[in-house]
């Protein structure tokens, strides 16, 4: 067999493939290797990618840290203040610096009753600073309804310690007929109250039949105890007596309970200041102070005790005997307008 002359012949197209492909591989490995040499290992060895618009970069270290100093302390409470809903901050009693103006305001009474008909007696606390006066104030007098303020407080005493139920019943019977001042006595026995309907109609209308429906469930003696206890000089059944000293330690603890349970003994306190007499101590007072007050009739018997909500609280209690009434009265207001005078001066 003879062997061809000619040699078979490379195809020259796949020699220049092949020769562009090692060209671009070359370039290819130059390329990634320069960039590995260039790029700064993570932490984790993976490589950091860029930051594009669908992959924001990370502005962590670009916010600020908050001054923890700058943030607003909410203001202490004042141990020595309570806040009420009706009568704004009031003062503990005693946290208040003294005034020395007692002297002061207690020459002024004297002055002026000195100058009255009958016998008046005048008794008064600054509920602020705790400092007080009084003129004839431990003598006895006829309480009258001055009584109620405290035969209700004792009776809110006993609703708060659970001892009554102010939404219980009582029934008006004829033991507790009483005439003069009141509703109740127009109504047919039998007719139910509730403890708290009770307490109202005896504050607001001075309700004589109100009142003996409540000495029924509290009992007179222990009333007049109660009274004792608080700091009181006489015993009320004797006669039906007190004195303006007695009635200003009970109205000066009204103010104590009423800082302590706003909400029960503010209800004593709203009807105090919505009675129907405006006049007394209520009358010596502009009409934007809030005066919680309970009067006492009696033939040549005018008297009233309260608490006047002004700069400094304060309690006042004024007693008469042997006076006429309709003159009494008027100077119940006069005395109480100028010990409001005097305080309002030193306590702004």
């Amino acid at each position: 067999m003879k062997r061809s002359r000619y040699k078979r012949r490379k195809n020259p197209k796949f020699i220049a493939v092949v020769f562009t492909l090692l060209i671009l591989i070359t370039a290819l490995t130059y390329l990634i290797g320069s960039k590995n040499n260039n790029m700064p290992p993570s932490e984790t060895g993976t490589p950091t990618l860029p930051a594009t618009e669908s992959t924001p970069p990370s502005t962590t270290s670009q916010t600020p840290t908050p001054d923890l100093s700058e943030t607003p302390t909410p203001p202490a409470l004042d141990p020595n203040n309570v806040s009420t809903e009706d009568h704004g901050i009031l003062p503990i009693t005693g946290t208040v610096e003294e005034s020395g103006q007692m002297s002061l305001i207690k020459s002024k009474v004297e002055d002026y009753i000195s100058g009255l008909d009958g016998k008046y007696g005048v008794s008064f606390i600054d509920l602020a600073t705790g400092e007080s006066f009084g003129v004839n104030d431990r003598d006895s007098y006829v309480a009258a309804s001055t009584s109620k303020l405290f035969m209700n407080l004792m009776l809110y005493t006993k609703m708060e310690s659970g001892d009554i139920d102010p939404e219980s019943i009582l029934k008006y019977t004829s033991a507790d007929f009483e005439p003069g001042s009141g509703i109740i006595q127009n109504e047919p026995y039998g007719t139910e109250y509730t403890v708290r309907e009770t307490s109202r109609l005896s504050i607001i209308y001075s309700d004589n039949c109100g009142i003996n429906m409540i000495i029924r469930i509290l009992g007179i003696e222990e009333i007049c105890q109660y009274v004792l206890d608080l700091g009181g000089d006489i015993y009320y059944d004797r006669g039906h007596v007190t004195s303006p000293h007695d009635l200003t330690i009970v109205a000066q603890e009204l103010y104590r309970l009423y800082l302590n349970n706003p909400d029960l003994y503010g209800e004593l306190i709203y009807n105090l200041e919505n009675t129907v007499w405006k006049d007394r101590i209520r009358a010596g007072v502009p009409d934007d102070v809030k005066v919680a007050h309970k009067i006492g009739n009696q033939t040549r018997v005018a008297s009233d005790v309260g608490i006047v909500f002004g700069s400094h609280p304060f309690a006042i209690a004024i007693s008469t005997r042997d006076v006429d009434e309709t003159e009494a009265r008027n100077n119940l207001a006069i005395i109480t307008k100028m010990v409001y005078d005097e305080v309002e001066a030193y306590a702004k």
